[in-house]
């Protein structure tokens, strides 16, 4: 008796540990179908459209992802877009720059941030939301007196191909989703390093006694989140082929959204990179559907706000348990 009670048990446990995984893969299923009952939402042209505008902000989740998996938050992450789009333009139209320079510039001054943030952090021992925090308002500074707070115009039309070209029909900004979401799938799964943040994450006393070198990781997981950033904010500026400092303003929320919708844990040590994927195709039909439908663009807000709240109720309620 007493065995069937504890296989009984185990199994509740896999049922509940793959409901908690993967409900968002059902819930986007779901809404898809739903949406699809929409003729404007079901064209190939639409359904293109919600895929291009998700991929860049999934990258930029990608690296919230690293940080948030070690159980610390990256609040910096809005003004970092914004110094990466207004740096790389200024590069490129202002000094003339060729913009391989440009970017592998921009992505050193990214690495750069997310160093900083991570030894604030870990050497400084300041709590992540402060630490990021005040390095947010600091770069926004910068970013203004270098920009004088206006927009940077003029960067070539073939860099425009980044976020609006296609390869064989599928947009390349969605072609470089799915090779960046690939090469950090196997990262954190296949490799020690990778594995190393769920377990600094998990326990980091744990993973401090086991030998695990969780300055480094913690460090890392910064970087990694600034490099990540960096690319999808590339991304942004070459849909608007032009830098602005606000242009992440507005981000920092989907962001985080998109990785607890994912199934990321805010406590770390919990998450997946297809999780975030579908997170934020998930998001991003919600918000164009409500466009279809001629939804006031406030209400998106409040839905979001809305979504964000039941899931890290669910979140820290499956944590109790």
């Amino acid at each position: 008796m007493s065995d069937y009670k504890e296989k009984s048990k185990k199994y509740s446990g896999g049922i509940k540990a793959l409901l908690s995984d993967w409900m968002i893969v059902f819930l986007f299923i779901v809404l898809f179908i739903l949406c699809c009952f929409n003729s404007n939402f079901r064209t190939y042209t639409n359904i293109m459209n919600v895929l291009r505008q998700a991929s860049f902000v999934a990258i930029i989740a990608m690296g919230e992802f690293f940080v948030i998996l070690i159980g610390e938050m990256d609040m910096s992450i809005s003004s970092i877009i914004g110094m990466v789009s207004i740096f790389f333009a200024g590069f490129v139209v202002k000094n003339n720059w060729p913009i391989w320079l440009a970017i592998i510039a921009v992505l050193l001054m990214s690495a750069l941030v997310g160093v900083v943030n991570g030894c604030l952090v870990v050497y400084g021992k300041m709590p992540s939301f402060i630490a990021t925090l005040v390095v947010m308002n600091m770069l926004k500074g910068v970013n203004y007196i270098y920009s004088g707070g206006l927009p940077i115009s003029g960067l070539p039309s073939s860099f425009g191909n980044l976020a609006l070209g296609k390869v064989l029909g599928v947009p390349v900004a969605v072609i470089l989703m799915v090779i960046v979401a690939v090469i950090l799938y196997f990262f954190t799964a296949h490799t020690a390093t990778g594995r190393s943040f769920y377990a600094v994450g998990g326990n980091k006393e744990a993973s401090k006694l086991s030998g695990l070198n969780t300055k480094y990781i913690s460090i890392l997981a910064f970087a990694m989140c600034g490099i990540l950033t960096t690319i999808g904010a590339l991304g942004l500026t070459s849909r608007t082929q032009s830098g602005n400092v606000s242009l992440g303003d507005e981000l920092l929320f989907d962001v985080m959204t998109i990785c607890v919708l994912g199934g990321t844990s805010l406590t770390g040590g919990r998450g997946r990179i297809a999780g975030i994927v579908v997170g934020a195709l998930f998001l991003q039909v919600i918000t164009n559907i409500m466009v279809l439908l001629g939804i006031n663009s406030y209400w998106q807000w409040v839905v979001k706000g809305i979504i964000l709240v039941i899931v890290v109720l669910i979140d820290s309620n499956s944590k109790k348990e």
